[in-house]
């Protein structure tokens, strides 16, 4: 099959074009029962109807998936209809066949704390420079992975977060090295990262994508970065040097709905269908509005912007206004809604919207609010990292804990505020004495 092809959406197209009687559910039968919604949204939520209920090869998911794997250069691509942080769980769970323990980044996100509760697997935490400056976690230092696997035993492999929430991309070859010298597999949280993988490496430097850097499974957020419809993403089975694609089949199977939704899984096909037959030229249209967007910021009196690797991303702050008083006012004034704000900056998430005209009020408002004086704000230069803390016992015993109202010294919750969603409290962790 080639890469335009869309095996789910040509046994949608049969089944629909014989006008069915459906005497099966979605309860809706196609019909809208409201005004917001079009009909032809009802018409395409479909369950597993005749076409779908076929095994093994001849499957349209499958299929579908397999069209996916063959356009990345992965070994299978499995849809993910309830968002990335299933395949982080369940990659969680399929690595609890090789150890007890599994190396996580700090700034690992609150789905893979899930993970750890759900497969008893103890966290091994590896640091991760923090920019204090900006108030965000940078990349992975592989020095500290050396260390880690040289004290520690019994690990079952090492999951980190590349690129960061901010755009901050690891050095994944080397990671990847690293992990497999000690025979274990890297697990890469490319959430925010998945049109890494459309800009190809220059001669002078190597591609910012975890699946062109040996990583072993990888799990990436399309409707972030690719386009798709929200709670979508894909999990990359890049090789079976470690996992098979059954490990992998059945640890999703384990967290996820047996009744998928077909939308969703449409939209992953559709997305990859218009990255191939585009050859993924909106990229190409983005990178550049990014670039200038970002210089023209650059340029701004009392306001800094990060240097960082993701073009789409952008992360600024001022010298004289917090990141949400600025993100409060680039809304209430201009009605520019950003991707999120702390004490110190704030982040602007470039999508396919964005065209010169909107450049250029974006610009125009950030520039206003810079000269304005009006404005009353306290900076925090606080440090906003979340400390790890001595654990007491194991995640999924602490967190289990927390139903029997038990008197303990150590946290039963996971405080993970969205975004970004890394963990300040895990289970198990030691409480700190006041």
């Amino acid at each position: 099959m080639t890469d335009s092809e869309t095996p789910v959406y040509n046994t949608l197209k049969d089944y629909l074009s014989k006008d069915p009687v459906r005497l099966h559910v979605p309860f809706h039968n196609g019909l809208p029962n409201n005004n917001i919604f079009p009909k032809e949204l009802y018409n395409l939520d479909i369950s597993e109807v005749s076409g779908y209920d076929t095994e093994g090869k001849d499957n349209p998911i499958f299929q579908s998936e397999k069209i996916t794997a063959d356009f990345f250069g992965v070994e299978h691509s499995f849809y993910l209809t309830g968002g990335a942080s299933v395949g982080l769980i369940a990659s969680l769970i399929a690595l609890n066949k090789f150890g007890k323990k599994v190396i996580l980044a700090r700034n690992v996100h609150k789905s893979v704390i899930n993970g750890i509760v759900l497969s008893s697997l103890e966290p091994v935490w590896l640091d991760v420079d923090f920019l204090d400056e900006w108030g965000i976690f940078s990349k992975v230092n592989p020095d500290n992975l050396k260390k880690l696997l040289t004290d520690k035993k019994d690990i079952a492999g090492c999951v980190i977060v590349s690129p960061t929430y901010e755009g901050i991309v690891s050095d994944v070859k080397e990671i990847a090295g690293i992990c497999h010298k000690r025979n274990i597999p890297l697990i890469v949280d490319e959430a925010h990262g998945a049109h890494l993988s459309l800009r190809r490496a220059s001669a002078t430097k190597q591609s910012h994508s975890a699946i062109c850097n040996k990583a072993d499974l990888i799990i990436q957020s399309w409707h972030k970065s690719l386009g798709s419809l929200t709670q979508s993403g894909v999990l990359h089975l890049v090789n079976e040097n470690f996992f098979t694609y059954n490990d992998i089949k059945r640890s999703l199977d384990l967290v996820s709905s047996t009744s998928p939704s077909f939308l969703l899984l449409l939209s992953l096909e559709l997305t990859r269908k218009y990255i191939s037959d585009t050859n993924g030229s909106i990229f190409n249209t983005l990178l550049t509005l990014g670039q200038s967007l970002k210089k023209e910021m650059q340029e701004i009196q009392n306001l800094k912007t990060f240097n960082n690797d993701d073009p789409l991303k952008i992360y600024l702050k001022s010298k004289n206004i917090s990141g949400i008083d600025f993100a409060y006012e680039l809304y209430k004034k201009y009605s520019i809604e950003i991707e999120n704000a702390n004490e110190i900056g704030l982040l602007m998430s470039i999508g396919q919207g964005l065209n010169n005209k909107l450049k250029n009020k974006i610009i125009d408002a950030v520039r206003e609010i810079m000269n304005r004086r009006d404005i009353a704000c306290n900076v925090s230069a606080k440090n906003l990292k979340p400390h790890t803390k001595q654990f007491k016992t194991n995640p999924r015993k602490a967190f289990m804990s927390g139903f029997k109202n038990n008197i303990v010294d150590y946290n039963c919750e996971i405080t993970a505020p969205c975004p970004p969603g890394y963990a300040i409290n895990v289970p198990g962790m030691k409480e700190s004495k006041s």
